[in-house]
């Protein structure tokens, strides 16, 4: 067999052990394919942060090639950075008062929505670890690169640390054992110790049997931390995370390769907590520490590193994740490969149960091209303007410098030797030394940066005069937001599957703990996480609530969820505050029971109380039963003090709906049309 029929099983089919060989081959492969994309990030980390050959910190032009001359401006312009990071804390900001809601897509998972929303609603704040972080530099991958990458896993981890106990302490904790310690039966002692510590190792076990017996005192393996969540990682798209340059769609590639480093102590760590080959693991701290690190850096780690001479003490490992084929019975799986591309064997190989899919989320700026790496950044529509911008005031700063000192005019060979205010100047002849000529000022060069900077900010949907610059912001909102849905999606996915069997959750808002139970692993929910970039605007939000709040006032056949739009209205003026002051509606109903319970009694026994501030139909419903009780018709006949107060208490309510309904008043003119107290407004003739 050749290598190209070697290499189509070993990338097709399922192999009784992975060839290291060829995934190598194709590692090396996939990031040649991609130079062309690593170099245009470089360009577009470097464009970013305003860094260019020969650049100085006095910002001025060096050497025998400067242009027009040696110490002329070299200004920065933060054209392409000022914008990223303007998108950067508006995607932030979408996702912290974004709406998530998950909607059942069968009967089954119907009954589940509401608590998955919460769930999901949950997750993004607290379940999954420094999730804004990672999304936040994600945002910058996807303005700056084209591209943002979000690897979505789950750990499970337990950690132990050493602890020193004395025979004094475990007499106090298990005195019912000490005699068993410290007795004949060395395996039975053994045996005692092991069951209090399970984390311990036999090898270990003997030796902190034998220091208690003779020294009285010894160190434990004892769990502190366990971890046993989703968590998601921001890659960076330029090396860290490698497709083949021909993919489309990232689930349709035949392998991903993604690299990351790990110190001694975690590939140590490693052999313990996920099985990994221990002789793989001591060949490769001895052999591979900091070899060819530099040459798989990413763009922006190349761009950073400034000392090549830097010790590194980190290993370089690979994943490399393949769909592949088992020909026994055509079943496929996603599979996970661990080596390093210069390291014979590897250290893992696995099949990754639970993931029906590669564990990456990928999302572009523009599909304008069907390759995954043929997109456009920021960096790329804004660097014409920015450097334009850059040019004009480089120009206008050396026409400055010009007119403070102009060049001068001296006879030849007699130049002054002193120049300066209050200077004394010889001379044979009047005229002999002065002033060259200076460039005219030119102001068509700031009208040409205003220019440009419209330009750029029309470019990116920044320019608020124009009235399609909230669609292009809406668009890059929705791509991020997208991203998210397809994230928290796998990591609820991912939960359903690995996860533990119940979790117990609470969200601002709701005073009691939530259950969210795993169900079925293979129910489905269609997942939303919106924004309108609109909010960000306070007169474009005042005038939403009000439209909505209109809406109320023809809403004859009830379609209109009270609550909800009571949880919309309120999220749009503050999402953390609805969250802490809303509560559900059957909670608010029975404390508002409870507070007009409590007003009736303090009434019934000669105390006056205001009303309450809202619920004035539901305490009219309670108020018009509690009048109807036999002994409170009675007193309320023979108790003119009592009925006085009832009446002022029922007055105040009373007022509350009509000013409520002065507001339909005010907008129709008149009381509304009806029909024997049935509202007949609104019908159609």
């Amino acid at each position: 067999m050749n290598y190209e029929s070697d290499r189509d099983e070993a990338l097709t089919y399922l192999q009784s052990e992975p060839d290291v060989g060829i995934l190598q081959m194709e590692y090396d492969r996939a990031r040649l394919d991609q130079d062309e994309y690593v170099m245009a990030c470089e360009r577009a980390y470097n464009d970013r942060r305003n860094i260019w050959p020969g650049k100085s910190l006095d910002m001025r032009k060096k050497g025998a090639n400067a242009f027009p001359w040696d110490g002329a401006s070299d200004m920065e312009v933060n054209v392409i950075g000022e914008r990223i990071d303007t998108y950067v804390s508006l995607l932030t900001q979408a996702l912290d008062r974004s709406h998530i809601k998950a909607f059942p897509t069968s009967h089954t998972s119907l009954a589940k929505a509401s608590v998955v929303s919460m769930f999901l609603k949950w997750m993004r704040k607290s379940y999954i670890p420094d999730f804004k972080k990672q999304m936040e530099l994600g945002a910058n991958h996807l303005l700056e690169k084209g591209i943002m990458i979000s690897y979505v896993g789950w750990k499970r981890e337990k950690r132990t640390f050493k602890q020193t106990v004395t025979l004094e302490e475990l007499q106090a904790q298990l005195p019912e054992r000490l005699e068993i310690l410290l007795g004949e039966d060395v395996a039975a002692a053994e045996a005692m110790v092991k069951d209090a510590f399970p984390d311990m190792g036999m090898g270990r076990v003997k030796k902190a049997v034998r220091e208690l017996r003779t020294n009285g005192i010894t160190e434990v393996s004892i769990p502190r931390m366990s971890v046993d969540c989703p968590i998601t990682l921001s890659c960076e798209p330029d090396g860290e995370v490698v497709f083949p340059s021909y993919v489309t769609d990232p689930q349709r590639s035949p392998y991903v390769f993604c690299r990351t480093f790990y110190t001694p102590q975690e590939l140590e760590k490693k052999v313990v907590s996920e099985g990994w080959d221990k002789k793989w693991v001591k060949d490769a701290i001895e052999k591979l520490k900091g070899k060819d690190n530099y040459s798989y850096e990413t763009a922006s780690e190349r761009a950073q590193r400034r000392d090549l001479g830097e010790d590194d003490d980190r290993v370089m490992i690979i994943y490399a994740y393949q769909r592949l084929i088992d020909e026994e019975d055509g079943s496929e799986g996603i599979y996970c490969t661990v080596f390093n591309p210069t390291a014979d064997g590897y250290a893992k190989n696995e099949l990754l149960n639970g993931y029906d899919d590669y564990p990456f989320v990928v999302t572009r700026l523009n599909d304008n091209q069907k390759r995954m790496y043929e997109t456009t950044s920021f960096s790329d529509i804004l660097r014409g303007p920015q450097w334009q911008v850059k040019t004009e005031r480089d120009s206008r700063i050396d026409r400055a410098s010009m007119a403070t000192l102009p060049p001068l005019f001296h006879p030849a060979g007699h130049p002054p030797k002193d120049w300066g205010p209050g200077r004394r100047l010889p001379y044979r002849r009047l005229g002999e030394i002065a002033y060259g000529p200076i460039p005219q000022f030119d102001p068509g060069s700031e009208r040409i940066e205003a220019q440009m900077i419209s330009q750029a900010d029309k470019a990116v949907g920044l320019d608020i005069e124009n009235p399609l610059s909230a669609l292009r912001q809406q668009f890059y909102v929705n791509k991020f937001l997208d991203h998210v849905k397809d994230v928290l999606a796998l990591a609820f996915k991912l939960y359903q599957r690995m996860g533990p069997d119940e979790v117990f959750f609470q969200v601002t808002g709701s005073p009691d703990p939530q259950v969210m139970s795993k169900g079925d692993a293979d129910d489905n929910f269609s997942i939303m996480v919106s924004f309108d970039t609109r909010e960000t605007d306070p007169e474009a939000v005042e005038s939403q609530m009000k439209n909505m709040a209109t809406l109320m006032q023809i809403d004859r056949n009830g379609r209109i969820n009270v609550d909800k739009l009571l949880e919309l209205l309120a999220a749009q003026v503050n999402p953390f505050l609805a969250d802490y002051i809303l509560q559900p509606a059957e909670e608010a109903q029975d404390k508002m029971l409870k507070d007009v319970s409590d007003d009736l009694t303090k009434i019934f026994s000669g105390i006056e109380v205001p009303a309450r501030p809202n619920g004035a139909d539901f305490a009219m419903q309670l108020i018009q039963s509690y009048a109807q009780q036999p002994d409170i018709m009675q007193r309320l006949q023979n108790d003119e003090a009592f009925a006085a107060r009832i009446e002022k208490y029922v007055g105040q309510y009373r007022m509350m709906q009509m000013q409520a309904q002065n507001a339909v008043t005010g907008r129709i003119g008149t009381q509304e049309a009806n029909v024997g107290g049935v509202s007949t407004q609104n019908m159609e003739g």
